[in-house]
């Protein structure tokens, strides 16, 4: 789960540190005597070389800054923001930044110093501070937009910030999707009993919890007060029975936690869900405050499976298109709790109760 998250920033990083890396090199070789080179050496450099080296430069820095940037933000950071104040987070978190950026620069100059004369011949000298700053600022411009990127593609789900920005959601168009609705049992009860205040703390940890299911190639949709909704193309959500083990695996985990919860909250989450597959509908919709949703009676007939756990005695309950996808059906309980009808559905559904065999 970390890897992957570390990659996603990684990403970000490395395209931004590489455009404005680039834009730093062309802005110090016309505004400055940087790149002047000694006029009879670089006579005996060809264009192919400059490019290579500069590329090389470029490349190296920008991998090392997204590296070092996106495992500082997932690792320690994004601890930092949880267990501390946001004060206290910045107070570490920006320092910290910048040292990897002076780290990168410094880096750049040892291989700057050490490679150039394979491919020039004339004297070469480390670059002063006040040279680097155009390389400096450039860095700490790509830094911070990358930080707000990452942040957009966090609110928008991993991915879904390129295909926004390209226009792929402008139209709307249909696509297969398993959709699982996972909610909250007892939540009004736990409401009450804890507070409000509380109540939302409980959620938030619950809901840190979930990110568990990222694992499983998960696409988290929406949190819906007590209620979360994630999905799953067929392929990531089938492979490996992946649907399945990505809420067993949140589930397990609550039940690992339940003398914590028990000692922060005085209550044990319980979480039941319903899931189905089938078509549908993906747009943009909004002018003011934009969002990508899904509509479609997929998602309708997924949210009233999952109103039927309590009625069935159910901690997950499916659809049987979906339960003909189970590739190793052996690993579950699996019982088929026959034809339901499900409110303002015309016709009946068939549905199947899962659980884990040892639990």
């Amino acid at each position: 789960m970390l890897y992957r998250e570390i990659f996603r920033n990684f990403k970000i990083y490395f395209l931004l540190a590489m455009i404005f890396m680039s834009l730093s090199g062309y802005s110090r070789y016309f505004f400055s005597a940087l790149y002047s080179l000694d006029p009879l050496a670089y006579s005996t450099v060809s264009v192919a070389d400059i490019l290579k080296f500069a590329f090389m430069m470029i490349f190296l820095g920008s991998f090392g800054l997204a590296l070092l940037s996106s495992m500082f933000d997932v690792l320690i950071l994004k601890k930092l923001l949880i267990n501390t104040s946001p004060k206290i987070a910045l107070s570490i978190g920006i320092p910290a930044q910048a040292l990897m950026i002076i780290l990168i620069v410094h880096i750049l100059d040892f291989v700057y110093y050490y490679t150039l004369p394979w491919i020039y011949n004339g004297p070469v000298s480390p670059n002063e501070l006040t040279e680097n700053m155009f390389l400096i600022v450039h860095l700490i411009v790509a830094v911070s937009i990358s930080k707000v990127f990452i942040e957009i593609d966090r609110k928008l789900g991993p991915g879904n910030l390129w295909k926004m920005l390209s226009g792929k959601f402008i139209k709307p168009r249909e696509e297969e999707r398993i959709f699982m609705f996972i909610d909250l049992k007892s939540s009004t009860s736990f409401a009450e009993k804890i507070g409000h205040l509380e109540y939302s703390r409980f959620l938030q940890n619950c809901y840190q919890d979930f990110s568990i299911v990222d694992r499983y190639r998960a696409d988290i949709y929406q949190y819906v007060g007590d209620e979360v909704v994630v999905s799953w193309n067929p392929k990531k959500g089938t492979d490996n029975d992946n649907f399945l083990k990505a809420f067993f695996a949140f589930t397990d985990l609550l039940k690992k936690k339940t003398d914590y919860y028990q000692k922060e909250y005085g209550i044990t989450p319980y979480f039941k869900a319903g899931a189905n597959i089938g078509p549908v509908i993906i747009t943009e919709v909004g002018d003011i405050k934009r969002e990508i949703t899904y509509h479609g009676d997929t998602l309708n007939t997924a949210a009233r499976i999952q109103e039927k756990c309590n009625e069935l005695n159910a901690q997950l309950l499916i659809s049987e298109p979906l339960f003909k996808l189970i590739k190793n059906k052996a690993a579950y309980k699996i019982d088929d709790v026959g034809t339901i009808h499900l409110k303002g559905k015309g016709k009946d559904v068939r549905l199947y109760r899962v659980a884990q065999l040892n639990s």
